[in-house]
């Protein structure tokens, strides 16, 4: 073999290589593609339930807001109910009182 077979014969092995080494790095790029777009279509998935878990908590939020201030108004009432039950019993204890002493006076 004289050095021009040679130098074919390696020119020739590093195109192999060279065409192996391109093939490599497109499948590569191919695969990371294809993941990049996964991942992608995955984060806006995320983002959309993410999203849409927002929306629910402002409205439980607002929900959550509107039954502590009716809470808070039933309570008014229920203690208004017990002021009132209270002030009917002292008015009735002193009524009585002033009964006994008006019949003690006509005495």
């Amino acid at each position: 073999m004289d050095y021009l077979g040679i130098a074919g014969w390696a020119f020739g092995a590093l195109a192999a290589l060279g065409a192996l080494g391109a093939a490599y790095v497109r499948v590569r790029s191919s695969v990371d593609n294809a993941t990049a777009e996964i991942w992608k279509g995955e984060a806006e998935a995320q983002k959309a339930r993410a999203d849409r878990l927002e929306a629910q908590l402002e409205e439980l939020s607002g929900r959550v807001a509107r039954l502590e201030a009716e809470n808070r108004h039933l309570s008014e009432l229920v203690t208004g109910q017990a002021a009132i039950a209270d002030l009917k019993a002292i008015v009735t204890a002193h009524h009585q009182e002033l009964i006994l002493l008006i019949r003690n006076e006509g005495n």
